[in-house]
């Protein structure tokens, strides 16, 4: 699978998220997962959709596999890029990369789907 698919496949999930069509969309990110089980944005959809369809335990595990791929990826790269520094002896690089900042984005918006779906859970 091509990227190009999976960034198609990703586009028409959103779109059905966005028209309403939660079980649809399910279905779409349920195919790129498949292939794909570490991809952040369709994790993160897959979470967005399951709690539209009103599936909460199912969102909540989904919006935890995408901040536990945040977080693994985030450590990775402070990691390599300290590897970098170090070993080549190169000018220091700034741990305030685009990489990093969409990273703390990431966290941040997963932690807080995470306290909203767990705040409208059924109880």
């Amino acid at each position: 699978m091509s990227n190009e698919t999976t960034a198609a496949q990703i586009g028409r999930a959103w779109r059905y998220q966005r028209e309403g069509q939660a079980d649809t969309a399910i279905k779409e990110f349920e195919k790129i997962l498949q292939h794909e089980p570490d991809n952040i944005d369709a994790n993160y959809g897959m979470g967005l959709a399951q709690r539209a369809a009103g599936h909460h335990q199912a969102a909540i595990a989904a919006f935890q596999h995408a901040l536990e791929i945040v977080n693994k990826n985030d450590s990775a790269g402070r990691i390599a890029r300290e590897a970098a520094a170090n070993d080549f002896q190169t000018e220091r690089i700034k741990p305030n990369t685009a990489e990093d900042d969409r990273y703390m984005m990431l966290t941040r918006m997963l932690k807080q789907r995470l306290a909203e779906t767990d705040a409208s859970r059924p109880g």
